[in-house]
């Protein structure tokens, strides 16, 4: 579906759960879900995903282009992991947004990670043309694509084998009224991949999809471990707020933020700290929530500054003994298991990822270890999901950058004091050592 029908359908139901918000919703839903999630839906996909395969010259070189934004950059790793199950000699390019890429490189099973997208909301004119230069030089014998705001028809010649993660778009939507399902698309892009590759040849690794990652190069593991000491904030366990989002339809509202923050804060003990993130989106947003709490608690909490390098950020997570987040970017550095790409050095790994959503399915990118249906974080810790109240939300709140609503309800109901408490409560068991 190309970006001028993806506007005016989602406008579309946009300003039906407007004027209807509950009726809306779940008129969309009931007609949604059951007409483009139907077995018969995804049997056609996966035909024509097979007939397409069938054309490839070869098994030997691939290209895997993921959305253009920083999470699918994280997420679509699976699609590598996936491919060189399958083929181990073959070449295996990744394209990233390039303020991940120091996060992606040194992947194992990745040829060449290439840092191509510029970081804009949607592919620029310069995107299309690189990713169009590469893929007529290259000679993939396939490329796989899970950005959906890319046709192939843009970036490559008829004569390319090109298969579109969209296709498996009914198989998720299906997945989605079954919890027995793992239903990320993290999980689900490495399940696409070496199920249908597998009916053509035997994988030589076994099916064990090990969930998202990141890599670190010395240096910034270095940067990371001398900003944390900066800080000042001892060996007492700490929690670290990523307060942004991209979308007005996965940033929690201020009020509530600030009043899960004056929630943590007066329930800490006397030598632990909150580490704010400053905001760039909603730029700002740190300094004001801190500026909300009582004059007395405000030395509790340190600000991030926004000029801190991506990659030197995400390192710092693991310092924290618990991660809070929206449905955003950092969630999945959060989540990620951290590697060191020399191995001199060696990570924690015990970050708590507690994600908070809004309008977007929170089993299709959020990290919980207790619910059914949901991927765990890939952490040596717990990890929660918990999903707003909202009268309105649908299937097509998923689509969160063409949704138009006039009156933002993702947030509606929030129970600040339940999350503030499961916070608590595993600070307190780090301290014990149970956690």
């Amino acid at each position: 579906m190309n970006i001028t029908t993806q506007k005016l359908v989602f406008a579309a139901t946009s300003r039906l759960t407007d004027r209807f918000p509950v009726a809306g919703g779940r008129l969309l839903d009931a007609t949604i879900r059951p007409i483009y999630g139907n077995r018969a839906v995804a049997a056609w996909y996966a035909r024509r995903n097979r007939h397409e395969i069938g054309r490839m010259r070869g098994y030997q070189r691939f290209l895997v282009i993921p959305d253009v934004h920083i999470g699918d950059g994280v997420m679509s790793q699976s699609w590598v992991v996936a491919l060189r199950d399958l083929f181990p000699a073959a070449q295996i390019d990744y394209i990233v947004n390039r303020a991940v890429a120091p996060l992606i490189e040194g992947h194992p099973d990745a040829t060449r990670v290439i840092p191509l997208f510029s970081g804009e909301t949607f592919p620029t004119a310069a995107d299309i043309g690189g990713l169009r230069a590469l893929i007529n030089e290259g000679a993939y014998d396939l490329c796989l694509c899970s950005c959906p705001f890319l046709e192939p028809g843009d970036i490559a010649p008829p004569t390319q084998p090109f298969l579109n993660f969209m296709t498996h778009g009914a198989a998720i939507l299906r997945n989605e009224g079954d919890v027995t399902q793992i239903n990320h698309f993290s999980y689900q892009g490495y399940r696409f991949v070496r199920d249908l590759f597998a009916t053509i040849t035997d994988p030589v690794r076994e099916d064990n999809f090990p969930g998202v990652r990141t890599t670190y190069a010395d240096a910034i593991i270095e940067e990371s471990g001398r900003f944390a000491s900066g800080l000042g904030l001892g060996h007492a366990p700490f929690v670290m707020i990523n307060p942004d989002a991209a979308s007005k339809y996965t940033l929690i509202p201020f009020e509530r933020q600030a009043a899960l923050l004056r929630t943590i804060v007066e329930g800490l003990q006397s030598d632990s700290a909150i580490l704010m993130g400053a905001g760039h989106t909603a730029a700002g947003i740190g300094e004001r929530l801190v500026a909300s709490l009582p004059a007395a608690s405000r030395a509790r909490v340190r600000i991030i500054p926004p000029t801190l390098p991506l990659a030197v950020y995400a390192a710092v997570i693991d310092h924290a003994d618990v991660f809070i987040s929206g449905d955003t970017g950092p969630l999945h550095l959060a989540a990620a298991r951290r590697h060191s790409r020399s191995g001199r050095h060696s990570f924690r790994n015990r970050t708590a990822v507690l994600s908070l959503f809004g309008a977007t399915p929170p089993r299709m990118s959020g990290y919980d270890s207790f619910k059914p249906g949901y991927l765990a974080a890939n952490q040596d810790a717990p990890s929660w999901c918990y999903q707003a109240g909202s009268p309105c939300r649908n299937i097509t709140c998923l689509n969160k950058l063409f949704k138009t609503c006039g009156t933002v309800r993702c947030f509606e109901e929030v129970d600040t004091a339940g999350v503030a408490a499961v916070v608590l409560q595993h600070l307190h068991h780090v301290r014990s050592g149970r956690a």
